[in-house]
């Protein structure tokens, strides 16, 4: 339905808050997805075709994940050093 407003004034502040909430949560997934993609770009161009193994690592991977591989792929020697968890380097 679309033009449809509420009548009272709680549901319109609980309307707004849903809209303002779902803003939010598309501009975080667009960031991912956008960071994704770099991540995954730039290991291409450094080191060339990911493997199957390694492009399901990154489809999977969390956002601060992806930040450190951002990162590390900037001067990692290869593209395993490049995704290296944290955990590993203990």
């Amino acid at each position: 339905m679309t033009g449809w407003e509420p009548r009272s004034e709680f549901l319109r502040e609980l309307n707004a808050e849903a809209r303002a909430e779902a803003r939010a949560e598309a501009l975080v997934e667009g960031k991912e997805l956008t960071l994704r993609s770099n991540v995954g770009e730039l290991l291409h161009h450094r080191f060339g075709t990911l493997s199957p193994e390694q492009t399901a690592r990154l489809q999977s991977a969390s956002f601060d994940t992806l930040q450190r591989w951002f990162k590390a792929a900037l001067t990692s020697p290869s593209i395993d050093a490049a995704l290296q968890d944290s955990s590993e380097t203990q």
